[in-house]
Order: C-alpha cells, then sequence, then structure tokens
C-alpha cells in the first residue's frame, strides 16, 4: 500500500469513526440501547475502508500498468473489474445484515452515505488553507 492511500487512511477512519458515534446516538434517542445497530455500523464501515483500501490499491496498480504498457483499454477493464468486485463485497456486508438479527441493515448501509461529505467538508476545510 502506497503512502497515499495511508494518507487517506489516517484522514479517513477517524472520520468515519465520529460519523458512527453520532449516527449511533442520534439511533440511540430513537431506538434506545441496541447492539444491532453498533454492530451494523462497525459492519458498513469496516467495509467502506476494506473497499478504500482496495480502490487505493487498484489506482496505483491502473497507473503502473498504464505507465508500462499504455494500454488505456486494458487499464479501464482492470477498473471495471475493481470496481465489480468492490460491489460484491458490499452485496456480501448487506446480504449478512438481511439474514442475520445481529446487524442493522440501515446501520450497515448509512456508512457507505459518509464519504461525499467527509470529503466535502475536507475540501472547504483545504480551501481555506491555501486561501482561496
Amino acid at each position: 500500500m502506497n503512502r497515499m492511500v495511508k494518507d487517506e487512511l489516517k484522514f479517513i477512519i477517524p472520520c468515519v469513526a465520529i460519523a458512527d458515534i453520532a449516527v449511533y446516538l442520534i439511533s440511540f434517542i430513537f431506538k434506545g440501547f441496541n447492539y444491532d445497530v453498533i454492530l451494523g455500523l462497525l459492519l458498513g464501515s469496516a467495509t467502506l475502508v476494506f473497499n478504500l483500501v482496495i480502490l487505493g490499491g487498484d489506482v496505483e496498480l491502473a497507473f503502473k500498468r498504464f505507465a508500462v504498457d499504455k494500454n488505456e483499454k486494458r487499464v479501464k477493464r482492470k477498473m471495471a473489474s475493481s470496481y465489480a468486485v468492490r460491489s460484491i463485497i458490499v452485496a456480501v456486508a448487506i446480504f449478512i445484515s438481511l439474514v442475520s438479527d445481529l446487524f442493522d441493515t440501515i446501520g450497515v448501509l448509512i456508512p457507505f452515505l459518509y464519504v461525499k461529505p467527509i470529503y466535502f467538508i475536507k475540501s472547504i476545510y483545504s480551501d481555506k488553507k491555501e486561501g482561496k
């Protein structure tokens, strides 16, 4: 795993943890203490982070392959197959939550909504640091 992926993980993992805590506290108001929501959030968050690791590794590999052979179609196929694998991983996590009473399905799904708001907030702060 390259340094850039590690840096992104160092940024996103605490953000995901904070978002999980916030979501759980909100669900606590409506549902009370509920371990299946906690487990659902953990499964969804772990799946999200795992998908980001796979994505980072595959993007790095795609750049290396393109630098070597300049075959754009091959790189696009690799990224498409990576997308399919990551989608299957998400589907498996959702399926597990549907068939098991241990995981709240909504709790599994919510972490996948974190990425865009997290990076939106990051872009606002990075723009302010750069003086834009």
